[in-house]
């Protein structure tokens, strides 16, 4: 007699993404895991992206669509947990897609470790071409203060959503910031730290499409406040209840503003609540390098390095429009870019 699988439950929110949709949602119906609930979240997309949710229902039982107005990502995936009736949760952003073997893969793995949450691997596909994120083998076994630690390295481990197999009840009291971008700092994070054992398979099963028109590459002065507003707000819920992770917090508050001063020096108007903001975490980021420089610039290589002395020295110079400075590291998207310090930011 077969033992019938755990539900696991798919949540996809969908928003213009007519282009793509059909792929991602072709590479979720032919998982060799079959038992899955798969939620889509219509997010009042302008598109036919509603139209092509309601075909792929018709031909598939498992699929429910949730037509819904516009509010954006993090409260259609809040939407799309609270429908959720599998013992797991996974996400899929309607752009990417992943291995038929995804979950079957990672379902396997969470029940023999008899782990919380299960992490895998992850192609960056630029231009048609599938570059595997991180070069790490095989299975490795965390606990909550050491998969914490990474997150905050941000190297190894993201706080992506979607790369991930989660135990349903670690979202009973967490859920997504509603009306921010960069959701995931402001959520992985906690869920996380609800963990006794986080299993990690560098296997690469999910396809992470690099879009050029994606909020990644294409930030506002509204994105850059909301990031730069969920990292200050996790830095002082670690820096409150953590105190083994000091250097770690730290390190990625710093990593932050030089992403923060990157992308504010790419816009052509930078407004006061910006201004306000950068000066505020500059003037955070410089007390903590000169309590502890040494050991806040080891995390840094030497381009970096670099960088962030420039950076927390910008208030004592008179920097010239046309002079050239390597900013940040972006997060993994274009580690060695170089730009223009926008003249909007000299007298920050």
């Amino acid at each position: 007699m077969s033992v019938k699988k755990d539900l696991i439950s798919i949540i996809i929110p969908v928003y213009k993404v007519e282009k793509y949709l059909e792929k991602c949602l072709q590479s979720v119906i032919h998982q060799t895991y079959q038992n899955l609930q798969i939620i889509i979240i219509d997010d009042g997309s302008p598109d036919n992206c509603g139209k092509i949710c309601d075909q792929y229902a018709k031909l598939d039982s498992r699929i429910e669509v949730i037509h819904k107005e516009n509010q954006g990502l993090s409260a259609a995936r809040n939407l799309g947990i609270s429908k959720a009736k599998g013992k797991y949760i996974g996400f899929v952003d309607s752009d990417d897609w992943i291995s038929e073997h995804m979950y079957e893969h990672m379902h396997q793995i969470i029940t023999e470790k008899k782990a919380d949450v299960c992490i895998c691997n992850f192609y960056n596909v630029i231009e048609n071409e599938n570059k595997i994120k991180n070069a790490n083998k095989g299975i490795q076994e965390y606990n909550k203060l050491q998969i914490l630690k990474e997150v905050l390295l941000d190297k190894k481990i993201q706080s992506y959503a979607w790369n991930k197999l989660y135990k349903r009840e670690l979202f009973n009291e967490v859920q997504y910031p509603v009306g921010k971008k960069y959701e995931d700092i402001g959520t992985t994070f906690y869920v996380l730290e609800q963990c006794d054992k986080i299993v990690v398979t560098g296997e690469p099963e999910y396809y992470y499409f690099n879009r050029a028109d994606s909020i990644v590459n294409h930030n506002t002065e509204q994105t850059i406040l909301d990031y730069m507003e969920l990292v200050n707000n996790r830095y002082d819920y670690i820096e409150k209840r953590y105190k083994e992770l000091k250097k770690y917090n730290e390190y990625y508050l710093a990593k932050i503003l030089l992403t923060a001063y990157s992308d504010a020096s790419g816009l052509e108007n930078i407004g006061e609540p910006l201004k306000r903001e950068l000066n505020q975490m500059h003037k955070k980021v410089k007390g903590i390098v000169q309590e502890n420089e040494k050991e806040i610039y080891s995390f840094f290589g030497k381009k970096q390095q670099k960088q962030l002395i420039e950076l927390l020295n910008i208030s004592k110079k008179k920097m010239k429009k046309e002079k050239m400075i390597a900013i940040a590291d972006k997060t993994a998207v274009n580690p060695s870019m170089s730009i223009s310090m926008n003249p909007q930011l000299e007298s920050i």
